[in-house]
């Protein structure tokens, strides 16, 4: 499992703002926001046995930015990290591309 504040580090890698569930102020895509949203633990005999802790990573964009997914993605991998793409879609209202990834 990945502390928060070293997932902040790795994302910063990417020379773009990167905040922790949400900015204070307006800034311009591309940009990152993550979360820790629940957990998916493992348990067995009423104990809690590994605590899974389930964080999206959502990469805003003014466009479909391949190569910015790309060096996301490596830098989850460089940073042995397991991820998947829960979710790709436009968003109308804001005028930006978001793509989730679920660590």
């Amino acid at each position: 499992m990945i502390d928060l504040e070293d997932l902040y580090d790795i994302l910063s890698e990417l020379d773009i703002p990167v905040a922790y569930d949400h900015f204070n102020k307006n800034v311009e895509a591309p940009y990152i926001a993550y979360r820790a949203d629940h957990t998916e633990n493992f348990f067995a005999e009423n104990k809690t046995y590994q605590k899974n802790e389930v964080i999206y990573v959502e990469l805003y964009t003014t466009k479909k930015d391949v190569e910015l997914e790309v060096s996301l993605e490596a830098l989850f991998d460089e940073n042995e990290i397991a991820w998947e793409i829960e979710s790709q879609e436009y968003i109308d209202t804001e005028k930006v591309y978001q793509v989730i990834y679920r660590i």
